[in-house]
């Protein structure tokens, strides 16, 4: 028995680890064919990082109908992850596990995809699949990864030439007629995960029967590697770039309800793309319609680490802002709005409008403001508890 084994044994035997995670150990090794997944467990064994090897391997990645998603960069890296270093300081290779996300479980999620295409389709020549991608570390490994097995077993690939939201790549599925499509991402994770998601001919994710159909051949793989069929049977590899963009900006445009309000106006729009995709086809699209754009230029680029924003998650507050207008009043918008009745309410001249006022207050209190507090509260604690004893609610 080799040394590791009988380290791990013991950390089983003592309740370091899991059985579960012992059990998955074996299935990884006898899966993968990458030598960097044996030297990363050995690492993490000899190093005694039971926690570490608990979170990697304490269960094996489904695949569901949100498709797959984890991490690709282990709390604990190791030297055999890391490598010679990737692009923006990612490891070279992703987190070896079953629980997480890397070409272990990213091959199985294409091969059975691809297998299930092929089975359902009914077209002529062959199935097809888009493939698109966002900055996340290991997006665009995972994605050229997709596009080979895709080929490799027998289908066309449509593969962007780099990053680009989820909504265009749905576009392409339907304006392509292709079969099926993938998108490597993981929404609004944090910076350490990935994850694939998998599109039917409707643009839309997995819905049944088709959703079964492919769990079920996912499922059903405990390897990643995979025969290539001959050349002559193989697949084409397209490239999608600037003329699908042009494709998909012109098709928004004929989507606007009322084109007429933009014209002969420049309104001024404030966008940030959040190290993310939309900025490709958000900024131009809307310069294009007439509006003048202010990015912010620190987070205008891609970039897989989200480095100025604490979280990629816009909905994820990070900081409460005291300064500037808040430190006269907590709710300055409503306040601007209660002036601007009042100015209304002098003008007309009806003392009912005093009343409108009041109602006014009252609703935006209860309505509004309490419940904003209440969260606020339960986010910044302490440090919003005092701001509000030191500013009031309106002025």
């Amino acid at each position: 028995m080799s040394e590791w084994k009988s380290l791990l044994d013991a950390a089983v035997q003592n309740g370091d680890v899991s059985t579960e995670a012992c059990v998955n150990i074996e299935l990884y090794l006898q899966g993968t064919s990458s030598p960097v997944g044996a030297a990363a467990i050995t690492e993490l064994i000899k190093a005694r990082e039971w926690q570490e090897i608990d979170d990697r391997f304490f269960k094996t990645m489904a695949f569901g109908t949100g498709g797959l998603r984890g991490r690709t960069v282990g709390k604990v890296v190791t030297a055999a992850e890391q490598g010679a270093g990737g692009p923006l300081g990612r490891p070279e290779h992703p987190c070896v596990g079953t629980a997480s996300m890397n070409f272990f479980n990213l091959k199985r999620a294409m091969i059975g995809l691809v297998t299930y295409a092929r089975q359902s389709f009914q077209g002529e020549g062959r199935p097809s699949l888009v493939i698109g991608h966002d900055t996340r570390h290991f997006s665009r490994d995972f994605a050229e990864t997709c596009a080979k097995v895709c080929t490799d077993l027998g289908c066309d690939a449509y593969l962007f030439e780099a990053e680009r939201a989820t909504p265009q790549i749905s576009f392409a599925i339907r304006h392509l007629r292709a079969t099926s499509g993938v998108c490597l991402t993981a929404s609004h994770n944090p910076a350490h995960d990935n994850g694939f998601k998998a599109y039917i001919d409707d643009g839309g994710q997995l819905v049944e029967p088709h959703a079964t159909g492919v769990i079920t051949e996912v499922n059903a793989l405990d390897r990643e590697d995979y025969v290539a069929l001959p050349a002559s049977e193989q697949g084409t590899l397209t490239i999608l770039g600037e003329e699908m963009d042009r494709i998909y900006m012109d098709k928004l445009r004929t989507t606007l309800l009322r084109p007429d309000l933009l014209e002969g106006r420049k309104a001024k729009v404030v966008y940030t793309n959040l190290h993310g995709t939309g900025g490709i086809i958000i900024v131009p699209m809307l310069r294009e319609l007439g509006f003048e754009v202010i990015t912010v230029p620190e987070q205008d680029g891609g970039d897989g680490r989200f480095p100025t924003v604490e979280s990629p998650n816009p909905e994820n507050a990070s900081a409460l802002v005291t300064s500037g207008l808040y430190k006269f009043s907590r709710n300055p918008m409503y306040l601007g709005v209660l002036i601007l009745l009042s100015g209304w309410a002098i003008i007309l001249g009806n003392p009912v409008n005093l009343a409108v006022l009041a109602a006014f207050v009252t609703c935006i209190n209860w309505l509004q403001i309490m419940p904003e507090e209440k969260q606020l509260s339960q986010i910044f604690g302490q440090d919003y508890d005092t701001y509000k004893n030191r500013v009031r609610r309106w002025i």
